[in-house]
Formats: structure tokens, sequence, C-alpha cells
């Protein structure tokens, strides 16, 4: 924890790269998304492709559930990889939205 602690916080950089880390963990390389916004404390991703609602609609999964375990996984991972920012999604396709909107901010 004293590492975290002591980085300083670098703007919508650090937003991107913190989670371009979580994405390639959880996701893995066909994950497809941009960025729709951003300013220094705060930015928005439209996700436009995601290999776990490939695979589990696929697989015929509830992807309720799985909507549900993303957003507390991701979230989990960026607030703990830089306790600084928060992590929530606004739109989810696998809730039926046309794609996903990932907003990360930092806390103030």
């Amino acid at each position: 924890m004293e590492v975290l602690e002591r980085r300083l916080y670098k703007g919508a950089a650090e937003i991107d790269e913190v989670f371009g880390v979580v994405s390639s963990i959880i996701f893995g390389p066909n994950f497809d998304w941009n960025i729709s916004s951003s300013a220094e404390d705060k930015m928005v991703m439209k996700i436009t492709g995601c290999p776990l609602l490939e695979e589990a609609s696929r697989k015929g999964r509830d992807l309720e559930e799985l909507s549900k375990t993303c957003q507390a996984y991701c979230r989990s991972a960026v607030e703990n990889l830089n306790p600084k920012c928060s992590q929530v999604y606004t739109k989810r396709m696998c809730s039926g939205d046309g794609y996903c909107e990932n907003v990360i901010s930092i806390r103030g």
C-alpha cells in the first residue's frame, strides 16, 4: 500500500493507464474500446467489443449475472490499482445496451 500512497495523480493519462491494465487482465486482446470524452479528472470510454459477452452469449449464460459480475470486478480492480479512482458503467451490452459506457473518475 505504501507505493500507492506515494504515487501522485497525473490526470486523465493515469486513468487511461489504469483502465488499460485492468482491461488487458480481464478481457484479453480482443477487447475493443475508445475514449469518448476526457478531462483531467474523468474519462469516459465506449466499449464496442467484449470477448466475455461473446463467450457468455455463445454458451447461453445469464447475461445479467455477467453484467453484475463484470461491474463489480472492474470497479474493484480500478479502485485497488489506484484508490483515488472510482469506476462505474453507465451503459452495459450485457443488459441490452448497444455498447458499454465506462466512466473512470478521480474521487473528490
